[in-house]
Order: C-alpha cells, then sequence, then structure tokens
C-alpha cells in the first residue's frame, strides 16, 4: 500500500550507507592514506574515529588524539616533530589558521596517516574563522584527501540506541517515534531525548506544540543543540521560531513572512530545511526552535512589534485563505493584545471564521483549554458551524460531555455545505452514543437535521448502519452482519459509511471463518483509504479525517491481523511508520490506537511488560473521547496483560470498570474476557478448574473454528488430555482456516498421535509467523516425547530450539526438572527471610494466605471462613504486599517453607 513506503522512506532519509561509510574510511587508514570525517554535531565522529584507530590498533600501528580547543593557538606544534602511525586529530574546525597549515601539511605527508574530524554544522563569522575555513576546504578540494561525510543512522539503528538507553519495554511506539522525529537520526539526540523521556513520563501532542510557548526540555538537551544557536540574530531568532510555529509553509509564503535573508540563512544552517514530501515547502527543526526559546533572554524585538501576526491579519482581512496554522497564529495575538480591534479590520463573520478555525487548530494539537477559548471568543462575533463544533469537542476532551451535547442543541447555525453538515451531523450523532443516546434526543436530532436540507441521505445512512450494528452487539449476529454487508457493498452507499461498514465486518469475517471475504474487505479498504494516507504529511492524516473513520479502519485491521497473525512482522512495521504520521500530525487519538494495536500485538506474541506500558498509555492518551469501544479493548486487554504479568488484583480493578454487559456485547470483547476469567483461575492455583475454563469458552465459540481451537490448545499446555481435546475439535463445523488455527489444531493432534517429528515441524512454522509462546509448546511437548523414547540428542535438540525461541519472550520460563545445585545452600536464609516476611501478617491475613497456600480459591476460602469474597481479595492483595508483592503461585513455598 502507498503508505506503507513512509518507514523506508523515513530510514533512507537518514543515510542507509552509514556503516559502509565509516568502513571506507577504515580501510583508507590501513592504506596508510589520510581521510577527513565530516558530520553535524553529535552524528558519531568520534565514534567513527574510534572504530579507525581500533583497527589501526589491530595492524600494530601506534595512536595518537588531539582533541582541538576553540581559541588556542600552536595545538599541532609537538606533532610536527614526532608522528605516530596514526595521528587523529578531533574537531578540526576549531584550530585557528596556523594549525589548520599545519594539519594540512602532516595530512599531506606520505610517511603517515591522519583522522581528521570537523563539524559541518559550524557557522564562521569572523575574519580570521574564515580564513581557517578556507585552509580546511583546500584539504579535499585542493590536496585531495577523501572525505567522509556521515549521515544519521538508520530506523533500525535508531531503535536499538533507544533501547538500549531505556530497554525494550519501557518506551511506547508512539513516544519512541516522537524521539525518532526530533533527533532526525542523531545518535547523541537519540540518547538524551530518551532519557528525557523516561524522566517525563508519557508524551502528549501538547508537549511538541509551540502555540503556547516553549514545553519543558532538559538541560542536557539545551546544551546540546546550543552551538548551532549561536550568533543568530534577531531576525533569524525570530524566524526558526515562528516557522516552528507555522508548521511546513510554502517557500514564497514564509519569505514574505519572516523576510528571504534570514529565511535563507537558516536554510545554510540547516536550521530550516525543505519539505521532503513537499518540495516548495520549508519547515523549522522544532527542537531547535523550542531550545531559541528556552534560551532567549528578554523579548525579540520583532516578536514584540507582531511583525507576522499583523501581516496575517492583512492577508485575512483582503480575502487570503489563511492555514490552520496560521490562524491560531493570529488569534493567539487576538486574544492576548485587547487594544487591537479585529473590527477594524475585518468583518465579523471573517473575524469568527478565523477564531474559529483556530480552535480547530487548537483542538487537533491537543490543547482544549485553547480551543474553548477560542470558540467562546468566536461565537461572540458570529455562530458559526465550526465554531459550534469545535467549542463542543473541546468540552468533551475536558470531560463535560452534557455540555457538549447542549451547545449543539441550543446554538443554531446555518447550514449550506452538505459536506460539513455531515461532518457535524456524524460528530453529534457519535457524541448522543456516547452513553446511549435516549429515544427523545434522537428524534429531536433527526428533526432539526432534516430542517437543515442537505443531510438526508446521509441519515438515512447512519439510521441503517446503527440499526446493523445495534444487531450484530446482540442475538441478531448473523442477521446484523447481512445488514453490515448490505451496506458496504450498496452503490448508493458513501464512501464514508462503506468504509465504516468494512471495519465492522473484518472481525466478523475472521470469526466465521470466512478468509476470502476478509481477504476481499481488507484490500477494498487498504484501496480506499491509501490516498489519504499517502498524502502530504503537511496535512496530516487526522486533517482530511475529521471523523477518524480512517484511522479506525487501519487500527481495527491492525488488531484482527495481529490475532489471526497475518503478516505480525509486517504489521509491526506498519504501526511505526503510522506512529510517525500522527505524531506528525499530533493526532492524540491516533495515537491512541497506535498504543492499542502496539498491545494488541505484544499481548498476542506474549510480550506481556511491553503490552502492558502500550495499554497504559493508550488508556493516558485516549483521555474523554465518545469512542468508547477502543476504551473498552484497552481496558479489556489491559487486564489480560496485568495478569499475565501475574498483577492479578491489578487485573481485577481494571476489568471492574467494564459493565458485564460491554465485555459480552461481541464475540470479540467475550473472548478476551473469558481469557481474563481462565487466566484468574489459574492465579488461584486452579489449573483443572482454569483449564476446565478454557474447554467451556470453545464450547461457548464452538460455532467458529478459530475462536474454538485457541483456548482448547491452552487447555492443553495446562495439562489436559489432547485426545480429548481433538475429539472436541472434531464437532468444530468445518471453515476455512488461518494459518495459525490449523497449526494450532495441528499441534493437538500430533500430541495426540505422538508425532515429535510433527510438532517440530509446526514448532517451525509458528515461530514463523511470531506465535513464540505456542511454538515453544509444540518444541517442549517434542522433546517430551524424544524423552519418553530414550532418544536423548533429539529431545536436547529440540529443547535447544526451545529455549532459542523463548528469548523473544524473556517472561517465559522452561519447565527444568533439575533442582538449582544452589538452592540447598540458600535454604536457610529463604526460611529466615520468609518468618520476617509472615510475621508482619495479621492473624486473619495469615489465615487466609495459609488456605490460599493449600490451593483454596477465593471463594472457597470465603466459604469456610464466612467472609464474602471481596474481604478474601482484599486479604490476599495486603498479605501479598506485606510479604514482597509475590505472585500467588509462590505462597506455599512462603508459608509452608
Amino acid at each position: 500500500m502507498a503508505y506503507k513506503s513512509e518507514l523506508l522512506t523515513f530510514a533512507e532519509s537518514f543515510d542507509e550507507n552509514r556503516e559502509a561509510e565509516i568502513a571506507r574510511a577504515s580501510a583508507i587508514i590501513l592504506s596508510g592514506g589520510s581521510v577527513i570525517i565530516a558530520a553535524p554535531a553529535g552524528m558519531g565522529k568520534s565514534w567513527a574515529a574510534r572504530a579507525c584507530a581500533a583497527a589501526a590498533r589491530a595492524r600494530g600501528r601506534t595512536v595518537e588524539t588531539v582533541t582541538c580547543i576553540r581559541l588556542r593557538d600552536e595545538q599541532l606544534i609537538a606533532q610536527m616533530d614526532s608522528h605516530p602511525g596514526l595521528l587523529i586529530v578531533e574537531d578540526a574546525h576549531l584550530l585557528g589558521l596556523d594549525d589548520t597549515v599545519r594539519l594540512a601539511d602532516l595530512a599531506s605527508a606520505q610517511d603517515h596517516s591522519v583522522l581528521i574530524t570537523l563539524d559541518t554544522g559550524v557557522s564562521y563569522t569572523a575574519a580570521r574563522t574564515e580564513e581557517s575555513l578556507r585552509e580546511l576546504t583546500n584539504l579535499w578540494t585542493e590536496r585531495g584527501i577523501p572525505r567522509v561525510d556521515l549521515g544519521g543512522v538508520g530506523y533500525d539503528e535508531a531503535v536499538r540506541i533507544v533501547e538500549t538507553i531505556a530497554g525494550p519495554n519501557r518506551i511506547d511506539i508512539v513516544t519512541r517515534a516522537r524521539i525518532m522525529l526530533l533527533a532526525e537520526g542523531n545518535p547523541r539526540l537519540l540518547e538524551e531525548l530518551t532519557r528525557e523521556e523516561l524522566q517525563r513520563g508519557t508524551y502528549s501532542a501538547r508537549q511538541q506544540n509551540m502555540l503556547l510557548g516553549p514545553s519543558y526540555m532538559s538541560p542536557r538537551v539545551v546544551d546540546f543543540v546550543r552551538p548551532l544557536l549561536r550568533r543568530l540574530s534577531a531576525e533569524e531568532e525570530y524566524a526558526l521560531v515562528t516557522l516552528a510555529r507555522l508548521g511546513p509553509t510554502p517557500f514564497a509564503r514564509a519569505a514574505s513572512l519572516v523576510g528571504s535573508t534570514a529565511l535563507r540563512s537558516l536554510l545554510r544552517r540547516g536550521l530550516v530545511r525543505y519539505d521532503q514530501r513537499t518540495p516548495d515547502c520549508v519547515f523549522s527543526r522544532s527542537l531547535y526552535a523550542r531550545a531559541a526559546l528556552a534560551i532567549q533572554i528578554g523579548e525579540n524585538p520583532l516578536e514584540a512589534r507582531h511583525v507576522v501576526e499583523l501581516a496575517l491579519l492583512h492577508d485575512a482581512s483582503t480575502g487570503v485563505e489563511l492555514s490552520g496554522a496560521e490562524c491560531a497564529f493570529a488569534a493567539e495575538y487576538l486574544l492576548n493584545d485587547p487594544s487591537h480591534d479585529p473590527l477594524d479590520d475585518m468583518s465579523s463573520s471573517q473575524v469568527a471564521v478565523l477564531l474559529a478555525r483556530a480552535a480547530r487548530h487548537a483542538n487537533e494539537n491537543g490543547m482544549p483549554g485553547s480551543a474553548r477559548m477560542l470558540a467562546h471568543r468566536s461565537l461572540s462575533y458570529e455562530p458559526t458551524l465550526t465554531g459550534v463544533e469545535q467549542l463542543s469537542r473541546c468540552l468533551v476532551k475536558l470531560g463535560k460531555f452534557q455540555e457538549a451535547i447542549d451547545v449543539l442543541e441550543r446554538v443554531h447555525v446555518p447550514h449550506t455545505d452538505p459536506r460539513q453538515d455531515a461532518l457535524y451531523l456524524a460528530w453529534w450523532i457519535q457524541l448522543l452514543g456516547q452513553h446511549g443516546p435516549s429515544s427523545e434526543r434522537l428524534d429531536r436530532l433527526q428533526e432539526e437535521a432534516r430542517s437543515w436540507g442537505t443531510v438526508d441521505s446521509a441519515l438515512d445512512e447512519w439510521a441503517s448502519f446503527a440499526r446493523a450494528r445495534s444487531r450484530m452487539m446482540l442475538s441478531c449476529y448473523a442477521d446484523g452482519v447481512e445488514e453490515m454487508e448490505g451496506i458496504a457493498e450498496s452503490d448508493a452507499s458513501s464512501s464514508p459509511f462503506v468504509l465504516r461498514a468494512i471495519t465492522e465486518l473484518m472481525p466478523c469475517y475472521v470469526y466465521r471463518g470466512e478468509t476470502s471475504k476478509f481477504e476481499r474487505v481488507l484490500r477494498t479498504g487498504w484501496a480506499m483509504v491509501a490516498p489519504a494516507l499517502s498524502a502530504s504529511a503537511s496535512s496530516g492524516v487526522k486533517r482530511g479525517d475529521r471523523s477518524g473513520v480512517i484511522t479506525e479502519f487501519v487500527m481495527q485491521a491492525s488488531l484482527v491481523r495481529g490475532a489471526v497473525g497475518h503478516d505480525r512482522a509486517g504489521l509491526a512495521q506498519e504501526l511505526e511508520s503510522f506512529a510517525l504520521r500522527t505524531v506528525e500530525s499530533s493526532d492524540e487519538y491516533g495515537m491512541a490506537l497506535v498504543n492499542l494495536a502496539a498491545g494488541h500485538l505484544a499481548l498476542e506474541k506474549g510480550q506481556a511488560e511491553r503490552a502492558e506500558n502500550e495499554l497504559q498509555r493508550a488508556l493516558e492518551r485516549v483521555g474523554y473521547s465518545t469512542q468508547m469501544k477502543w476504551t473498552t479493548w484497552i481496558q479489556l486487554l489491559r487486564s489480560n496483560a496485568l495478569a499475565a504479568l501475574h498483577r492479578y488484583d491489578d487485573a481485577l480493578l481494571v476489568e471492574r470498570e467494564i459493565s458485564a454487559i460491554t465485555r459480552e456485547s461481541t464475540p470479540w470483547l467475550a473472548q478476551y474476557s473469558s481469557q481474563l476469567s481462565a487466566r484468574l483461575k489459574a492465579h488461584d492455583g486452579d489449573l483443572a478448574g482454569s483449564a476446565a475454563a478454557c474447554r467451556a469458552l470453545a464450547d461457548a465459540r464452538s460455532d467458529s473454528r478459530f475462536f474454538a481451537v485457541r483456548p482448547l490448545h491452552v487447555a492443553a499446555a495446562l495439562g489436559d488430555d489432547p485426545e480429548e481435546l481433538v475429539m472436541e475439535i472434531e464437532q468444530l463445523p468445518s471453515q476455512q482456516m488461518w494459518d495459525s488455527t490449523r497449526l494450532l489444531e495441528g499441534h493437538l493432534r500430533a500430541s495426540a498421535d505422538g508425532d515429535a517429528d510433527e510438532l517440530e515441524r509446526i514448532g517451525a512454522e509458528l515461530a514463523a509467523l511470531e506465535f513464540w509462546w505456542e511454538a515453544v509448546f509444540s518444541f517442549t511437548t517434542a522433546a517430551t516425547i524424544h524423552g519418553d523414547s530414550a532418544n536423548e540428542s533429539r529431545r536436547d535438540a529440540a529443547l535447544a530450539q526451545a529455549e532459542a525461541i523463548r528469548r523473544h519472550v524473556p517472561s517465559l520460563q522452561l519447565v527444568d526438572d533439575n533442582a538449582s545445585p544452589e538452592h540447598d545452600a540458600m535454604g536457610g536464609e529463604a526460611d529466615e527471610l520468609a518468618a520476617r516476611r509472615l510475621a508482619k501478617l495479621t492473624p486473619r491475613e495469615l489465615e487466609v494466605v495459609t488456605l490460599a497456600a493449600d490451593g483454596l480459591t477465593n471463594a472457597e476460602i470465603a466459604s469456610h471462613l464466612y467472609l464474602s469474597v471481596r474481604t478474601v481479595e482484599s486479604h490476599v492483595l495486603q498479605a501479598r504486599s506485606k510479604l514482597g508483592a509475590i505472585p500467588r503461585s509462590e505462597l506455599r513455598s512462603i508459608v509452608r517453607g
């Protein structure tokens, strides 16, 4: 698909040939020549020099390093008399003229090698440094010394740098995307920004927006970018900050606003760049703009005169259409300078439209408080459709749902544009569905919308879609699917409703085993959204997707593909690409859904810690949303991740936030809810009960081979007889199967037949699909069969394969029948520690955990002690906390030890 090239383009822009360039420099040194390594600050010049030095030392050559210092003379005097095999001169751009001449003589000599590093981002202004620069330039232009220019690290290497600093699970996919975009391949910036994110916590769109001034930047990051900001003129500083606030802007427009001289100077310095996807647009590097604000001393004189704001207001008064960012820029000035009356230059309707568009920009960039002020001011001049909608949207983001509905119902605006009216209607219906619409309010909405005369067909489509969707969530599932198919296939349906219907149908086709239908609607959906996703990033996906239908299709497709194992490796890359887009466009809702899809994929792959982190971030970002189904998904998946991490009490708390009716409203939600129930039974020590819950889940989903086989496979892992499970499979309907379903079913059949070779083949295929723990289970089952037949070599080989796969899921432990040799030696200390911990418990807590250690469930303990189940859960939670936050499975070893 068109948008899938985004990630490759991103990587290519960071120079995929970096390692080859470093290898070329090293080869020149080893052959006895000299070389120059040039790159902007922080791009790894010193690291490359160390790599070349290590290669030289391995050949027995001596190495000497000189690190140059600014404003110091005669730094290379000593090297003119005696020279090692390799002389490394770091930061040669700091040398004075005399030392630069000495360096040229040293590098031109034939009896030794010189490696020179210099910073390409340094600006030269004094006459003396200009002379030094000319002499340095002669090194590669006149004297022919090879020059190697290092670009930034590629995407994969950037990911490794981030995970080296933060670990694999502490930085979520969206925050990592933000780090990538800000660092632009600079390895040192990647490290510093990662450390900053670890200290700050969750990233939000508000943090990258500059409308309300700079956000916090760590001193280390400011100090790192400070050299590039030295000697900026007032005009250049103002242009840098202004363009960062305006976003990608056509070159001619930018030059007219901030001045062509300042703009061209910033382009030469690299502080402003051309947008690769829109070549006629330029954009300011926001990290450097925010740093410029952070170190600014006093108010910039151009900023004090509001040069750009007044120019924008003049353009608006003459009929020039401003961008959303330009509207916000001008509106901020109007809010903060009461002495300027906009009605002196514009009509009341022009002012209202400008402020309403500014409110939309603020809403889209995660600033509902600012949006509220702008929308209120817009409505004070003249009610507009955009102003009313944006006021309603910001109220929702502030948690004021009732006020948001009241605004839509009470403020009347003209309706003349069918497309805008349809989007307005979609928002109104979406908002009414937040807590279940009342029939009275729906009737009032329909009556109001019919009076517009522009959305009659849209109303009819909404009614058909809502009816089909409600039937899919109740007992008439098949009828609802049929109605939804009618919407997707009807020529009379508009594109947004076709895409909505496809989004609802994808999980239904997986549930019913209709793989060919799923592939067909998936292709249709991608064809519909590809033009929007491949559009210029300057407009952003969400800018043309106010209803969120494109984002929801992409995320629904990701959830389904992650569950069935449809190219999980490719899916992970696509989510990284979409994360980059949502960060670029400050789409907070899109960020939340990317976190949701990434968390679901990690959970399906058995990476519970990563899943919990992603889903926690999704819940923080989604905030007050009108899309309750996604909030339900996030909570349910997170409760499963917490249970997989043995944080059972936290899992119960999250699950209880979801009503029982909602948990059972669709087959997919019911599936994950039942999986959580089975996990919690295992937590209570009731493995047989957990296996029984899995079989009951398979029986409840006996009309879906995909949903039934998976819990039966889990039941086998919990110790159920494979032959009995195969008999249950035989009762399932014959349906088209995904590769993952076919392999899991094949595992059960091979286990029942004792076919170790087939199990190993299945394990290899499951690993290729990134079904990690399922692959480990296949190889360990094969190892058991080999052990029973006394084939020790095959058994060891199968266990080795299982251990190699297990590294993808560090929390997954293989069963080891051999006791640790250190166990006995440590037994006395462990017993003493356990005794001290038990002494902290109250008599009732000790009584409860003693019964729990004996394998009783919470319900059985409650019955035995005449307590409520909730009281028992509380005692267990308190006791486990006092015992060191241990999982319930370890209670027996402490209490009975």
